[in-house]
C-alpha cells in the first residue's frame, strides 16, 4: 500500500476556505432572502385594491416591511408548523387601509430580521397607483322608470369608494357587486314624464372623489286614467251596476289593488279583468240607494314598468227615489191649466199616481205618465185667484226601482189677472190689458206706444208678474190695469211708428195736433196721422179711459229720464213722489223746453184737456227695463 499524500498545502487551503465560507454564508443567506427571494410583484396597482408580492419567503414573519402608505399585510400560500408558526410563504399581500391618490409612486421596503445595513440586504419595490375606477358600460336605455335600479360596469372594483346617483341636492346610494354598480333611484322621487340629468359620482368618507358620468334620462310617463264609464261625482239612478270600465293610457300588468266601499266603509264584492289598457270591474251585489261609494285603485303597473303616480279615487252616488226637478206651478196659474211635475228620473209606468199626489183634499184629477213627467189634469176648472196646496208623498217609484224617501209640498195660486183685448192694431194684432184687483178706483199703466221703446214693454210685463205675486198687497178699493204693448205692430217691425207710419203719441185730439211732426231734426209729413184719432191704437187707449175713468194713468217711454205730470195738483204730487223714488228728473207740467223739437197731439195733452191725471215716465235707458228702479214708485202710485 502506498502512503497517502496529504500535503500541508491542501490542508492549509481547507483551513483557510472553511472560515471564509462560514463567514459569508449568513451574508449569502441574507442576500438570498432579500434580493433574490421575490419572483414577481406589480409595478402598477389600483388605488382601492389589494395587491400581492410573490416569491420564496423563509420564516415570513421575520421580514420587516416598510411602506410609504398605510397597509394591512397578510401572508398567503404558506406552510405552518404546529398550526402556529409560519415557516414558509410564497405570497405576501398588501391591502391599503385608505384611499390612495391616483397616478402616484409609492415604495415598499423588505428587510430580513430588520437588518439595517447595508442596503444590499434590503429590497425596495417601486409601485405606481392607477387612475380611479371609471365607467365601462351603461346597462340601461335613456327611457327609464322612476323606481328603476340603474346598472353600470366599472373598469375595476375597490374597497374604499362608495358610489351615488346625484340630482342637485339629492342623492341615492348605490351598491357595488364586484365591478358592477347598482343604483336604486326610487328615493329621488323623480316625476314620471319628466327629463333629468343624473350624475354618477364616487366618494370616499363622504368627500367627492370623481364625477364619473352625467346621464340624461327620460322618466316614462305614469300610468294614467283616461276615462271611466262612470264620471267622478256622478249621481246614478240605478242600483244595479253590472260593469265599470276604466280606460288607461297604456297596457298594464294584471296586478293591482281595487276596492269599492260605501260611505259607511262597507265593502262591495267585485271581480275584475284586464285586457290591454282596459280595466273592467264587475260589482257582484246591488248598490244601495241614497248612498255614496268610493272606487279606489292602487298599485297599477304598466307593461313598461311605469306606475300609477297617486291613488285613483272615483266617487259616485246612487240617487234617492224620484224628486221633482221642475214644475209649472206658479202664482198665476191658469184656472184651466194642467199641472206638470217633471222628476229627476223616469217614473215607473204603470203606478197609481193618486196614491202620492194630492191637490188639496177634494180636487179630483186624471193623470198621464211619460218618461220623467207626470201631467195632472183637474176634472174641473180651478177657482179664480184661489190658493191650492199640491202635495207629493214619499214612495213614488222610478223605472229603475228607486223609491222616493221624501215628499214635497207646493203652493199654487190661480191667476188673479183678467186678460181683456181692448182692440187690435193696424195689422190685426190684439192689444191686451191685464186687470188685477177689484176696487172701484182704477189706475192705468201702458207702454210701447213707440215700438222702438221695447224696454217699456219688458218693464210692464215684469210689473204684471210683480202684481200677480203680491195680490194681497193690492188695496181692496183699487183695480190696476196694465197694457204692456199699445203698439204691437211697431214692436214687431222695430219701428217707432205704427203700421201706417203714424207716431201714436202725435195722433191725439188736442189743440196742438198737426199732420206733419218732428222727431229731433227729422220731419214726417204724416207723422200725426190724417186726423186726430185716425189710428186704431190711439182710439183703443182713448176708449179705455172713457170706460174706466182712472184716477191716474202712467204712460212709459224712453230714454230721457223724466217724470212729467199733467197740470193738476194730484198729478203733480204723484210726479214728485215718483221722481224721488225712481231717481228720474221731475219736469213741470207740459213738455215745453224738455225736448229740442216740437211735440204735438200727445196723449198727456189730450188727457189733461179731458180732466184725467196722467204722468209721462221716461226711462233713462233705451235698452234696460229698469224695473228695480221703478217698482217702489209704481207701488206708491197704487197704494197712495
Amino acid at each position: 500500500m502506498e502512503p497517502t499524500n496529504n500535503s500541508p498545502k491542501s490542508h492549509t487551503l481547507l483551513y483557510i476556505l472553511l472560515p471564509v465560507v462560514i463567514l459569508i454564508s449568513p451574508i449569502l443567506y441574507l442576500l438570498l432572502l432579500t434580493q433574490f427571494s421575490i419572483t414577481n410583484y406589480p409595478t402598477s396597482i389600483k388605488p382601492t385594491q389589494e395587491f400581492c408580492v410573490e416569491g420564496y419567503f423563509l420564516f415570513p414573519n421575520a421580514y420587516t416591511i416598510k411602506s410609504s402608505f398605510p397597509v394591512e399585510i397578510e401572508t398567503k400560500d404558506k406552510i405552518t408548523l404546529f398550526n402556529k408558526y409560519d415557516v414558509f410563504a410564497k405570497v405576501i399581500c398588501f391591502k391599503p387601509t385608505t384611499l390612495l391618490p391616483e397616478s402616484k409612486q409609492y415604495t415598499l421596503n423588505l428587510s430580513y430580521l430588520n437588518f439595517p445595513n447595508p442596503t444590499v440586504f434590503q429590497k425596495d419595490l417601486t409601485i405606481t397607483t392607477q387612475e380611479y375606477p371609471d365607467i365601462m358600460d351603461v346597462r340601461f336605455t335613456e327611457e327609464i322608470n322612476n323606481n328603476q335600479i340603474l346598472e353600470f360596469s366599472i373598469d375595476y372594483s375597490g374597497n374604499h369608494l362608495n358610489y351615488f346617483i346625484n340630482l342637485e341636492d339629492y342623492e341615492a346610494p348605490c351598491n357595488q357587486e364586484s365591478s358592477t354598480i347598482l343604483c336604486d333611484i326610487s328615493s329621488l322621487s323623480l316625476i314620471q314624464g319628466y327629463d333629468y340629468d343624473l350624475k354618477l359620482v364616487s366618494k370616499y368618507n363622504g368627500v367627492l372623489i370623481k364625477e364619473l358620468k352625467i346621464i340624461p334620462v327620460q322618466i316614462r310617463t305614469a300610468v294614467q286614467i283616461e276615462k271611466s264609464s262612470i264620471k267622478n261625482k256622478s249621481v246614478l239612478q240605478d242600483k244595479n251596476i253590472y260593469e265599470i270600465d276604466i280606460t288607461l293610457n297604456k297596457e298594464i300588468l294584471n296586478t293591482y289593488n281595487i276596492s269599492i266601499r260605501d260611505d259607511s266603509d262597507g265593502e262591495v264584492k267585485l271581480e275584475s279583468s284586464v285586457v290591454g289598457n282596459l280595466l273592467a270591474i264587475y260589482p257582484k251585489e246591488e248598490f244601495k240607494q241614497n248612498t255614496t261609494y268610493y272606487l279606489k285603485l292602487n298599485d297599477l303597473t304598466g307593461l313598461d314598468g311605469s306606475t300609477l303616480a297617486n291613488e285613483y279615487v272615483l266617487e259616485f252616488s246612487i240617487d234617492d227615489g224620484p224628486k221633482i226637478s221642475w214644475t209649472n206651478i206658479s202664482n198665476s196659474f191658469s184656472t184651466s191649466g194642467n199641472i206638470v211635475l217633471a222628476f229627476n228620473q223616469d217614473i215607473k209606468n204603470p203606478q197609481n199616481i193618486k196614491n202620492y199626489v194630492k191637490i188639496d183634499s177634494s180636487t179630483n184629477y186624471s193623470y198621464s205618465i211619460y218618461k220623467n213627467q207626470v201631467t195632472i189634469n183637474p176634472s174641473s176648472s180651478l177657482g179664480f185667484c184661489k190658493k191650492y196646496t199640491v202635495s207629493l208623498a214619499k214612495g213614488l217609484v222610478s223605472n229603475t226601482g228607486l223609491i222616493a224617501s221624501s215628499g214635497a209640498t207646493y203652493s199654487l195660486k190661480t191667476t188673479c189677472k183678467r186678460t181683456v183685448s181692448i182692440g187690435t192694431s193696424v195689422q190685426g194684432r190684439s192689444i191686451y190689458a191685464y186687470y188685477l184687483g177689484s176696487g172701484s178706483k182704477k189706475i192705468v199703466f201702458f207702454g210701447s206706444m213707440h215700438g222702438s221703446e221695447a224696454n217699456t214693454k219688458t218693464l210692464l210685463n215684469k210689473w204684471v208678474t210683480e202684481l200677480e205675486n203680491n195680490t194681497d198687497r193690492i188695496p181692496s178699493d183699487k183695480t190696476i190695469i196694465v197694457i204692456p204693448t199699445l203698439n204691437p205692430d211697431g214692436i214687431a217691425n222695430l219701428s217707432r211708428f205704427n203700421a201706417h207710419g203714424v207716431d201714436l203719441n202725435r195722433n191725439f185730439d188736442t189743440p196742438s195736433w198737426v199732420t206733419g211732426t218732428y222727431l229731433k231734426t227729422d220731419f214726417y209729413p204724416t207723422g200725426g196721422g190724417s186726423a186726430p184719432f185716425s189710428e186704431p191704437e190711439s182710439k183703443d187707449i182713448r176708449d179705455l179711459l172713457y170706460r174706466e175713468s182712472p184716477y191716474l194713468t202712467l204712460s212709459y217711454h224712453s230714454a230721457a229720464g223724466y217724470v212729467i205730470p199733467t197740470n193738476s195738483s194730484s198729478a203733480i204730487s204723484k210726479a214728485y213722489s215718483y221722481s224721488q223714488l225712481s231717481g228720474y228728473t221731475y219736469v213741470n207740467p207740459g213738455a215745453e223746453g224738455s225736448f229740442s223739437y216740437d211735440i204735438t197731439g200727445t196723449f198727456e195733452e189730450w188727457a189733461e184737456g179731458r180732466g184725467y191725471n196722467a204722468l209721462v215716465v221716461e226711462l233713462s235707458s233705451a235698452y234696460y227695463d229698469q224695473f228695480l228702479q221703478n217698482s217702489r214708485a209704481m207701488w206708491k202710485m197704487v197704494e197712495q
